[in-house]
């Protein structure tokens, strides 16, 4: 394998490796809102059953209503984030899949190299203790 041949699969595996980690890094924080949505809807719910007691019925509708319209909001975000991870993840693994059957040997050695660097380091991790 000549030079410009590793330095362009270098290349091509340090820019996927970019993107995966951009789009984890937007799933991420997709996820922080999702749980923050449920933590003020949670908060919410809170609210309603406290001042639940000794309200008239007017009251108890509206937070009844204001709490169903923030579930059904929550659970929208929560399957469009899990809907975005399943395509990302089916995405990512296509692609890997396709540079396997592309470059068979390649990976091979990388897997290889990874191989050999866990073992290096479980090794020497035993060693010390």
């Amino acid at each position: 394998m000549s030079t410009s041949n590793v330095k362009t699969i270098s290349a091509a595996a340090t820019d996927a490796l970019d993107r995966v980690t951009d789009k984890a890094e937007t799933l991420v924080d997709s996820k922080d809102k999702v749980v923050s949505d449920f933590k003020a809807l949670l908060a919410e719910g809170e609210a309603l059953l406290k001042s639940a007691s000794g309200t008239g019925d007017q009251a108890m509708a509206a937070f009844r209503d204001k709490f169903e319209d923030q579930l059904y909001a929550a659970k929208k975000r929560f399957a469009e984030l899990e809907q975005a991870t399943v395509r990302e993840a089916k995405r990512a693994a296509k692609a890997t899949d396709g540079y396997v059957h592309d470059n068979p040997w390649t990976a091979i050695a990388v897997a290889g190299g990874v191989g050999l660097l866990v073992g290096l380091v479980v090794s020497s991790a035993r060693r010390e203790s």
